[in-house]
């Protein structure tokens, strides 16, 4: 007699999933289902308070947010959100519609983006200043990010007010450099690392500079 080789998941998961992601990236969320046969795959997120919200059923969207996106591969059921944000956070579940149903559950956790500045120096007259400053867990998308450096309560960026400034930034991962050659005793003060887009926020740091 022909035996059916009831549904399963390829890969075998006694725990949660793990996925942990940048703000505004792409999370991609993998089920692999073998022997589908007329059962069907959704998508699920669990809610703070146990409630359910509806995402997808096999290929049709069930949800109003336009950052969800269902693709089949083969066997694997893809679910794709866009422009993660930290309240995207929470408990997904692949279902699939057997009897009992068939249950794989993913843990995503979207990290607020976060600056990171180097700490307060000390210097002398004559030595050069360098700093470094990175944004850390920010996935800016098409929006090319905009970094700049300040001293005090200025608001023109350092190497427009001073010579002998040196100012690096790489847009791919969100770091800056600053040098500042031949400190004088006035370079002294409170130097702040700010991103201005995608989104606005900055660091500050203290630097003393010594009669050398």
């Amino acid at each position: 007699m022909l035996r059916f080789r009831p549904p399963s998941f390829e890969e075998k998961a006694s725990e949660d999933t793990i996925i942990d992601a940048d703000t505004g990236s792409t999370v991609i969320f993998d089920c692999k289902v073998t022997a589908l046969r007329d059962k069907t795959v959704s998508w699920i997120r669990v809610s703070e308070d146990e409630n359910l919200e509806l995402l997808t059923v096999d290929l049709d969207t069930h949800t109003s947010d336009f950052r969800y996106r269902v693709d089949l591969a083969g066997e694997n059921w893809k679910l794709a959100l866009a422009d993660a944000k930290v309240q995207d956070s929470g408990v997904y579940c692949c279902h699939v519609s057997t009897h009992p149903p068939m249950l794989r559950r993913y843990q995503l956790t979207v990290h607020p983006p976060s600056i990171k500045m180097s700490k307060e120096a000390f210097l002398e007259t004559g030595e050069t200043l360098s700093l470094k400053c990175a944004i850390l867990h920010l996935h800016p998308g098409d929006v090319v990010p905009e970094m700049h450096w300040y001293r005090g309560n200025n608001t023109t960026s350092l190497d427009e007010i001073r010579g002998g400034v040196l100012i690096e930034t790489d847009q791919l991962t969100l770091t800056s450099h600053l040098q500042v050659a031949r400190l004088k005793v006035e370079d002294a003060g409170n130097y702040t690392c700010s991103l201005e887009s995608p989104v606005q926020m900055k660091a500050t740091t203290r630097v003393h500079v010594l009669q050398g």
